[in-house]
């Protein structure tokens, strides 16, 4: 279950608060009840990837903390790059890292020329849908974590719901319909 909440001075932001994993269904309800409609949008910068060995904790910062989770050997551990290929940062230099199981990244991300001391070069496959919520979020993420953010978007992949901070949106994706 999720919870619209009224926020700013004008109580014209909708923060999400939802206590436990979102679905596909939650996402169309979300947007009807907040009367928008969701955007198609695209990644446009590349990442670099590299498959976990070992269990590693992943702490995905965005001038702030915004979630953990757990990379198991196998799953994907995901750096963004910006357009011209330096690795995305927050405002404290907290690089723009996450996780991505091993089953679902090849579905999500597909090789490209080129690699660093992060990974390999991967591109987006698909577009996603996305929400902006002005009041941001404070979801359960897929991986079970907390994700928090202040202002950002509900992202639908695939089958997968889960939020992105709206700065690393904007400096990561367009909108494409």
């Amino acid at each position: 279950m999720f919870m619209i909440e009224k926020t700013g001075s004008q109580h014209s932001n909708h923060r999400l608060v939802a206590d436990a994993v979102l679905n596909s269904a939650d996402f169309r309800a979300i947007a009807q009840s907040i009367d928008a409609k969701p955007t198609r949008a695209r990644k446009t910068t590349p990442i670099a990837a590299r498959q976990a060995t070992i269990s590693e904790r992943i702490e995905t910062h965005w001038n702030g903390s915004e979630t953990i989770n757990t990379a198991k050997p196998g799953d994907w551990i995901v750096t963004t790059l910006t357009a011209n290929g330096q690795v995305l940062r927050d405002g404290s230099g907290h690089a723009n890292q996450y996780v991505i199981s091993a089953a679902d990244f090849p579905t999500l991300y597909a090789p490209i020329d080129g690699g660093n001391e992060l990974g390999g070069l991967y591109a987006a496959r698909a577009t996603v849908d996305a929400l902006h919520l002005s009041g941001g979020f404070d979801i359960v993420a897929p991986w079970g974590e907390r994700q928090t953010a202040p202002d950002g978007y509900l992202i639908l992949s695939g089958r997968q719901v889960y939020g992105n901070n709206a700065e690393t949106f904007a400096a990561t994706y367009e909108v494409v319909g």
